[in-house]
């Protein structure tokens, strides 16, 4: 798969993928908050391997998998010295019904 020609959506989707898999193999509980993940979600990226993950990104083609945050346009638009307080304090969707559910396994 190393021949395959990416678009820049799904170069978005492999790199942020890969980086939530790095995450929860480092820190699952910060990693699972930062994206909304539930465990079942994170346990299905963790058993993908990367040639299941390149084909994944291969299939869902041009759709974006990781829409922008609630508060994009909010965050754009904020002074620069308010953007990160403003994105600390309001999650970018709503947290999944119970986070500690993610809590138990590692990559």
């Amino acid at each position: 798969m190393s021949a395959t020609k990416f678009t820049d959506v799904q170069l978005t989707n492999l790199y942020i993928l890969q980086a939530i898999r790095l995450g929860i193999a480092q820190d699952r509980v910060s990693t699972c908050l930062k994206f909304a993940l539930d465990a079942a979600q994170a346990d299905h990226l963790c058993a993908l391997n990367h040639d299941e993950l390149w084909s994944l990104v291969i299939r869902i083609g041009q759709s974006t998998l990781f829409p922008p945050r609630q508060d994009f346009l909010t965050l754009l638009k904020a002074p620069a010295a308010l953007a990160a307080p403003l994105a600390a304090v309001h999650p970018p969707r709503p947290l999944p019904a119970s986070p500690a559910l993610a809590l138990t396994h590692h990559c």
